[in-house]
């Protein structure tokens, strides 16, 4: 990993300028600071995933879904709209047996619809003992559980989705603002914590599950460390206080907003693009 890091860090010394998977909007401050310090340019090009917007490409967005998409979709239009929490934490999180277990409880405790993503490096043996030992019944007719690989932006932007308990990895993070919807944040890692602190104090979009302590990549904490009150108290923040939900989600909503609009023709994303290419020919063409 250190050697990745140094890796990162000499060839950033080397380059000209970052492009980056945001848009001005979004982080004005923080793009500005960075080009002052640093003395390189900064195009921001996203978000990428307002690239492709028909349901076939969204819903395959990466890989191949181990349940049906129009299953899915049937069970999420069976919802009233912003009721149900969406809870996946990305593909390089490693999360521990009995995190899961109390995750899955305090989910259970909310009493709100959700779609819970268990990965295929989440399927402990012990995990899987204890969702078919009563826990799957429990919540059979308000939660949905998909092993493996779920198509995250499909589900996002639907109507019944009313928030994201995420990991805070930036594609799930910017994939949540362009969808309008607002986030519990459950870091994990390196620049997740960062993110967090951009969605919850800056943007003002999310509550935190209260995370206190880091995850070494590629590796999990042995026991819990966000309790199944954590969790409920964490929902009930975002879902279930009137006032505060629908301040979160107009925010969020405007976000959106925001991001369409910096990708749209003319938008501060499209105009860093041909500002890019423009770049890149000069260069090309003084090498030339």
């Amino acid at each position: 990993m250190e050697q990745i890091r140094e890796k990162i860090y000499q060839e950033e010394l080397r380059c000209n300028g970052v492009v980056l998977n945001s848009f001005k909007e979004l982080e004005t401050l923080h793009i500005e600071s960075f080009e002052q310090v640093t003395r390189k340019k900064v195009w921001t090009v996203g978000p990428m995933c307002l690239c492709h917007q028909n349901s076939n490409t969204i819903a395959a967005r990466g890989n191949k879904a181990p349940i049906d998409e129009a299953d899915c979709l049937q069970w999420l239009d069976s919802m009233k709209p912003g009721s149900v929490i969406f809870v996946s934490f990305g593909s390089l999180t490693c999360t521990a047996p009995q995190q899961l277990i109390e995750l899955g409880l305090g989910l259970e405790a909310s009493k709100k619809p959700f779609i819970w993503v268990i990965k295929a490096g989440d399927k402990f043996p012990e995990v899987e003992e204890w969702l078919s030992d009563g826990f799957e019944e429990r919540v059979k007719e308000r939660g949905m559980i998909i092993r493996g690989w779920a198509p995250q932006v499909m589900i996002l932007w639907h109507q019944a989705i009313g928030g994201f308990m995420t990991h805070c990895g930036w594609n799930s993070t910017i994939e949540s603002i362009c969808a309008g919807v607002p986030m519990i944040t459950w870091p994990h890692f390196a620049e997740q914590f960062s993110n967090e602190k951009l969605v919850v104090d800056v943007l003002n979009i999310g509550v935190e599950v209260g995370v206190e302590g880091v995850t070494r990549w590629g590796h999990e904490h042995k026991e819990a460390m966000v309790t199944r009150n954590d969790v409920e108290r964490a929902v009930y923040a975002l879902m279930d206080e009137e006032k505060a939900q629908e301040q979160f989600r107009v925010r969020a909503k405007e976000c959106a907003i925001k991001a369409r609009r910096a990708f749209d023709e003319e938008g501060s994303s499209y105009n860093n693009i041909k500002l890019l290419i423009q770049e890149m020919g000069n260069k090309m063409n003084a090498c030339g």
